[in-house]
């Protein structure tokens, strides 16, 4: 569990991120199994996904700090709701059957897909992570507005569960009773757009569909009605999506496809369930069925559970260069300098925080690279077994960016540190066109009393960056490799 949610949150996105898109998908998912619209579901998540490449394409995203992110996601949900109101519209006119439609739009999403990657090879890598269904890439950005959507999603869903259910299965009784099934079918089939639209940017094509389809076809073969078929539905996607992400961390796999084939694991043992109970002479009643599914459920999360309780506690990293500080209180990580001339912005992948700046008005405090790398060094003294003050807590104390190690002294006594401070300067941070990052950093350990500096190392040369497309990606890749060389290079 310390790989979830200990002090380095090292998979929390991933994780959070994964639930999220699967209890929302296999809700809906049961609507979509019993009104028959299951190619709905192939062809949507394709759709987006080509609207995520056509994105990458227009932008000319490439290996470089920036990105195309907030573009892909406007992609990927103009993509999916127009791909979704031309079906539906297909389906009113009710000339050629719905299926004609859904094949020809699956055909063109998928070459579309494929050749936008063509066009714009640069931004093949995370085109192809996002078809294996990677997650491990899940920026805090995008899980708060996954985590805001799926509220909003499920609550809606809820909220109007009744005529839903009206307009899907007895449309003629809803419109006597003065409910409009065209208003229930918008807003279901307007549920659909977003969760896959959303599912497809975090999760890839292969996850959306999976989790659309296979725990709904589970949960239908022994659920004794829908309200069941929807919970336990929901419980084998939550199941799956942790159990999946555990199994792919152990066997070094693409987290999406495993928790697919877990799914697709219940799918068939709750089938052969079903057909035992059907059997002459067999009788089970169908509350006892669900209770089955839920125990199947119980004991994979239990085991999932077991699976990351039994992670070896990992030993302390060798503290390499750095000083013995035992004594001295806990180490507190002054905001470092920026001294490369650019102001080296992280840029948010939410869009609605991206349209202050885009109109001219600013975005308020902006995340900067300095300030990722300052709260990389606070997690890899940790790491070290030396003990530190906090992030928040050491951002609250020195609120301004010391421009030296003896400024950084002073803030620190002025702030009411009493322990050591570390102050680091970046010199350079330069991407290359052949996937190097060419990194100058100087760092300081300083005693705050004093003003002594204690320990003195620096991080220079390139660090490998191949697979890093934005530049949040090129501190997840690079910057444990910087603060190993800085802390423990003679």
């Amino acid at each position: 569990m310390e790989l979830l949610f200990g002090p380095g949150l090292l998979f929390r996105n991933a994780v959070i991120g994964g639930l999220c898109v699967a209890i929302v998908c296999s809700l809906l998912g049961v609507y979509l199994v019993l009104r028959r619209l299951v190619l709905l579901g192939v062809a949507l998540p394709q759709a987006g996904a080509a609207g995520i490449a056509a994105a990458f394409w227009i932008s000319a995203h490439a290996h470089q700090p920036g990105g195309a992110h907030t573009g892909a996601l406007l992609g990927s949900l103009v993509a999916t709701f127009g791909a979704l109101g031309l079906l539906v519209a297909g389906q009113r006119s009710g000339r050629s059957p719905a299926e004609w439609g859904v094949g020809a739009l699956f055909a063109i999403a998928s070459s579309a897909t494929v050749l936008f990657v063509a066009l714009n090879p640069s931004g093949d890598l995370e085109v192809t992570n996002m078809l294996r269904g990677e997650l491990l890439t899940v920026s805090d950005a995008d899980l708060l507005a996954l985590l805001v959507a799926s509220a909003l999603s499920l609550a809606l869903f809820f909220s109007f569960r009744r005529e839903i259910l009206l307009a899907s299965f007895d449309a003629e009784f809803a419109r006597t009773i003065g409910r409009n099934p065209a208003r229930a079918d918008a807003l279901l089939f307007g549920l659909l757009g977003g969760a896959i639209a959303l599912g497809v940017m975090e999760a890839g094509p292969l996850v959306v569909f999976g989790f659309l389809v296979l725990p709904p076809l589970a949960a239908l073969r022994v659920a004794p009605g829908l309200g069941a078929a929807m919970a336990i539905a929901a419980a084998i996607g939550a199941v799956c999506s942790l159990g999946g992400f555990s199994l792919a961390y152990r066997a070094d796999l693409p987290t999406g496809p495993t928790s697919v084939a877990l799914a697709a694991v219940f799918w068939l043992a709750l089938t052969a369930f079903a057909r035992w109970r059907a059997r002459p002479g067999r009788r089970a009643s169908p509350r006892a069925a669900g209770l089955v599914a839920l125990v199947l459920c119980v004991v994979a999360a239990l085991g999932c559970g077991l699976v990351f309780g039994m992670e070896p506690a990992a030993p302390p990293l060798s503290r390499g260069t750095l000083p013995d500080l035992a004594g001295r209180g806990p180490v507190a990580v002054a905001r470092f300098r920026n001294a490369t001339g650019v102001p080296l912005r992280i840029e948010s992948g939410n869009p609605l925080r991206e349209l202050p700046r885009v109109i001219g008005r600013g975005s308020g405090e902006e995340w900067t690279v300095t300030d990722a790398l300052q709260a990389q060094a606070s997690h890899e003294l940790a790491l070290r077994d030396i003990a530190v003050s906090g992030f928040e807590a050491d951002r609250a104390a020195m609120t301004s960016v010391p421009q030296d190690a003896a400024s950084a002294a002073t803030l620190a006594r002025d702030g009411g540190v009493t322990g050591p401070v570390l102050f680091g300067c970046l010199r350079r941070f330069t991407v290359t066109g052949t996937g190097l990052l060419l990194v100058h950093l100087d760092l300081s350990l300083v005693d705050s009393s004093s003003g002594d500096v204690l320990w003195t190392g620096q991080a220079r040369g390139p660090f490998s960056v191949r697979s890093a497309l934005t530049t949040r990606e090129l501190l997840v890749d690079a910057a444990p490799a910087i603060f190993a060389q800085a802390f423990d290079a003679d």
